[in-house]
């Protein structure tokens, strides 16, 4: 199995997000337009007076606990508007859609079978945090009851050894899983594990040399334009949550168009390095490239 070439999979990651930042753009605005709209209308359907109050920055508990009930649906729909994205970039990353992509939206066999990947790898994950659990809980027991002078370092060194497990088996499990699923149009956990096989610290080193920049560049732009927000004459001590909620929503007025522009770039930027990350490593490590990709069953825009 070939590495994972570092050094070449991170630039090739920042060339592919800034070179296609349109179509990426493109891939992701209506799927997240139609979320957003639903979820806008079931807030007006189930408490019409909700943007007012918060407006007035009044609080009834009973209002909020109402709204509440849309919130495992708003969740639902979002993981599966996330597989479609995913998706979307992952065909634009790996060749399959070579020309400019300016609206995509897919109910499409890889968008569940993205969906399934992601559900299927959840429940690995989740099975194998409560073995670990049991597993370093025994030891724990266990050396309280043989080694009671020890049981506080044996305890602690199983509970880290299982951490240390859990992270690297939710890695390894989950770096490769989108792009497989696109490229090889199927559901196959055991060929993303086996992708991942001696990359591990590789896979790893990318992440951080990938995502670390972006999210320190964006986390200074963030400070610059919406630090003083957070330090207005409108804030000052004893003030209580109506009063808090009124001069946040006027100072959103000022600067909340400004806050989306702000949140839609870094979000487009950060879904093209991890998709264009993985995409280029999978590439690398199956010994494929962008052009030689097997063209997909077409995928409605």
């Amino acid at each position: 199995m070939n590495k994972i070439p570092v050094g070449d999979t991170i630039s090739r990651s920042y060339g592919f997000t800034f070179s296609n930042i349109l179509s990426i753009f493109g891939i992701a605005w209506l799927p997240h337009v139609i979320l957003v709209g639903i979820a806008v209308g079931l807030v007006f359907l189930l408490a019409p007076d909700l943007p007012r109050m918060l407006m007035q920055g009044q609080l009834d508990p009973i209002v909020f606990l109402h709204v509440s009930h849309i919130f495992g649906l708003l969740g639902l729909l979002s993981f599966i508007v996330a597989c479609m994205v995913t998706v979307g970039i992952q065909r634009k990353a790996l060749g399959r859609h070579p020309g400019p992509v300016f609206v995509y939206f897919s109910l499409g066999a890889p968008v569940w079978r993205m969906a399934g990947s992601w559900f299927l790898a959840g429940l690995v994950i989740f099975f194998v945090v409560l073995l670990c659990a049991a597993v370093a809980g025994t030891i724990w027991w266990a050396a309280e009851t043989f080694l009671p002078k020890f049981d506080i370092l044996i305890g602690t060194l199983a509970i880290v050894a299982a951490v240390l497990w859990l992270i690297y088996m939710s890695i390894r499990l989950t770096f490769f899983l989108p792009a497989v699923v696109v490229a090889e149009e199927r559901i196959a956990l055991g060929r993303a594990w086996e992708l991942a096989e001696g990359n591990f610290w590789r896979i790893f080193i990318t992440f951080i040399a990938v995502f670390l920049p972006a999210a320190i560049g964006f986390s200074i732009v963030s400070s610059a334009l919406f630090g003083p927000f957070f330090d207005m004459p409108h804030f000052h001590e004893g003030m209580d949550f109506r009063e808090i909620m009124h001069a946040v929503f006027q100072q959103m007025r000022v600067v909340g168009p400004l806050m989306i522009l702000y949140q839609i770039i870094e979000r487009i930027v950060f879904l093209g390095l991890g998709n264009g990350m993985v995409a280029n490593a999978y590439l690398a490590v199956t010994g494929s490239s962008a052009a030689a990709a097997r063209p997909a069953a077409h995928q409605p825009a």
